[in-house]
């Protein structure tokens, strides 16, 4: 079961939306969430932590189970983490992937394509800033519960890929293809994130992976074809 999220806290992404989750009210919200997809029964909780830094987060894992560690304020965290624990499980699992280039962040590729795209550029803003725009909206006014819900419906989930098919057409001053280099970047740490969760998975495994909603389009379109996975709908348990 993958469950595509929204970032709690990051200071990363092109876009992002502005949420604390450390008060009361937003803290009954995550113990929500986090009843509903107990109920699941996960066998395993996989995240959005780097594979590389397995050992650093078992550490904090245990000093958590321990009393010992105040849970930092993002999803990964306040959902990955208290699944994990109240299921008893022995670790979360760290299957994330980091393969963008200091030299060519995404960052730099919207810059380029101010300059050299313009139309392009003015038309990927607009279509990110309104959909962060719905978020943020749906963020101030429903539970955590009901804004993970809509989220996760499959329109909402592949509604971005068009933003990142858009890139593609990206060229700097000198003709390089630099939005399709760092597309195929993207879609590659998307392939190693699968590989990775891939090869961790056992026959009567109950996995939930809970993600950045943009990879999460991607991740059950290579689950499905590879014609070995059962997917459950993460929707049928935030009903």
């Amino acid at each position: 079961m993958l469950l595509g999220s929204y970032h709690f806290y990051t200071k990363q992404n092109l876009f992002r939306v502005h949420e604390d989750v450390t008060t009361a009210d937003r803290q009954r919200d995550v113990a929500e969430v986090v009843d509903c997809l107990a109920s699941y029964q996960p066998t395993h909780v996989a995240v959005e932590l780097l594979a590389s830094d397995q050992e650093a987060v078992d550490a904090q894992y245990r000093q958590f189970l321990e009393g010992q560690w105040d849970l930092p304020p993002n999803e990964r965290y306040q959902l990955g983490f208290r699944v994990a624990q109240r299921m008893r499980l022995p670790c979360v699992e760290a299957i994330d992937f980091k393969n963008e280039a200091d030299s060519l962040s995404i960052g730099d590729v919207m810059d380029t394509a101010k300059a050299t795209t313009p139309e392009l550029y003015a038309w990927l803003m607009e279509m990110g800033q309104q959909r962060n725009q719905v978020m943020q909206d749906r963020i101030h006014h429903e539970s955590m519960r009901a804004v993970l819900r809509w989220m996760n419906q499959p329109e909402e989930l592949t509604g971005v890929l068009p933003f990142y098919l858009a890139m593609t057409q990206i060229r700097d001053a000198n003709g390089r293809r630099v939005g399709l280099e760092w597309v195929a970047t993207w879609q590659a740490r998307n392939l190693t994130i699968y590989a990775n969760l891939r090869e961790r998975m056992k026959p009567d495994d109950r996995w939930l992976v809970i993600y950045g909603a943009d990879h999460v389009a991607p991740l059950i379109q290579f689950l499905e074809d590879s014609r070995e996975v059962d997917l459950v709908a993460v929707s049928d348990f935030l009903s």
